[in-house]
């Protein structure tokens, strides 16, 4: 039986948010942004896979430099230190492998990646700007955080930000056969790769024997 979606405050406390998290059943994931609880959306299938393919890219690069760091969907970022009230859900991040027992949270995230649609893009009511314009631009203030990627569900389209010691550095990956280099995660793989098997590569596969 599916669990009532609760009426909440405007605007919470951390305190608040990590008891109201723990009291919800397993497999909803919440995040709090600027003070403000938000439910993330059920995913689409296409979002599910690209997700699941870069999670076993990154875990298997990760894996070759022996790096004892991993990659998972959905882990939970605080990013208090950085911005109060706030804690954000990417949908691959990579932290770091020795994970207590029960952990949910976590302060460090290397990288963090989201996969976005059209939708992604809109303003909630009352908001100024995107909730992923805002999440992104945390990011870049979190010490720990390496690398920020962000793919397109709905075309072969990913924007890389990559720490340097001079600051932040911005690219865009265009096209299927296009190289995504994240050398922080080991990772060295093409586009096509992050998208096998979702609906936009069948569509591609299909226009080509055509």
């Amino acid at each position: 039986m599916t669990a009532l979606r609760p009426v909440l405050p405007d605007r919470v406390s951390d305190a608040f948010f990590r008891d109201f998290v723990a009291s919800r059943p397993d497999g909803e994931v919440w995040e709090l942004i600027d003070g403000q609880i938000v439910m993330q959306a059920q995913p689409t299938f296409d979002h599910q896979i690209i997700a699941g393919n870069l999670e076993r890219l990154l875990n298997d690069a990760l894996d070759r430099m022996g790096s004892d760091r991993i990659a998972l969907q959905n882990p939970a970022v605080d990013l208090s230190p950085v911005i109060v009230g706030s804690q954000y859900v990417p949908d691959v991040g990579v932290i770091d492998g020795a994970v207590e027992p029960g952990a949910r949270v976590t302060p460090t995230c290397y990288l963090v990646a989201e996969i976005v649609s059209s939708t992604d893009r809109k303003r909630g009511p009352g908001e100024l700007r995107p909730r992923l314009d805002l999440k992104i631009e945390t990011y870049r203030r979190l010490v720990s955080c390496e690398a920020i990627l962000v793919l397109e569900q709905e075309r072969f389209s990913a924007r890389l930000a990559i720490r340097t010691v001079a600051g932040w550095t911005d690219e865009s990956v265009e096209g299927a056969d296009e190289p995504l280099i994240i050398a922080s995660a080991g990772l060295r793989c093409t586009l096509r790769e992050a998208y096998a098997r979702t609906s936009l590569m069948r569509a591609r596969s299909a226009s080509r024997r055509s």
